[in-house]
């Protein structure tokens, strides 16, 4: 199964909220473990569950963690590859896992670089 690529369209109109169960399956993650990568809390989960859609920050969180999965997926050689790569400490990453690093934006350009660094063969 290929991580879905969103458009800045969509994710302004709000991304469904089965992209964030899509995303936890496809890296064999709990939810809660995507919700907090996205640092939303438990109640504004169900809020948003109920209304169906996440909101656009919300949707710009998933789009980029839909992002780093796709790119580290084309670097390391696929999707199991990639899951493994997301979830394992890194040296170059202070020994923290891409994944946390990533939560933010500022660490999900560290991550990117990164990657960019290991597809050159830079590291």
């Amino acid at each position: 199964m290929a991580v879905a690529q969103y458009s800045e369209g969509a994710v302004r109109a709000g991304l469904p909220v089965t992209v964030v169960v899509d995303i936890a399956r496809q890296l064999e993650v709990p939810v809660d473990d995507v919700l907090g990568w996205m640092h939303m809390p438990a109640r504004t989960w169900a809020r948003r569950k109920q209304a169906g859609v996440l909101d656009v920050f919300e949707s710009d969180r998933v789009a980029r963690l839909a992002r780093l999965v796709r790119r580290a997926s084309a670097v390391v050689g696929g999707l199991p590859e990639a899951r493994s790569w997301l979830t394992t400490p890194q040296r170059s990453l202070g020994r923290r896992r891409p994944f946390d690093v990533a939560s933010t934006e500022v660490g999900a350009d560290e991550v990117f670089a990164l990657l960019g660094r290991i597809e050159h063969g830079v590291f």
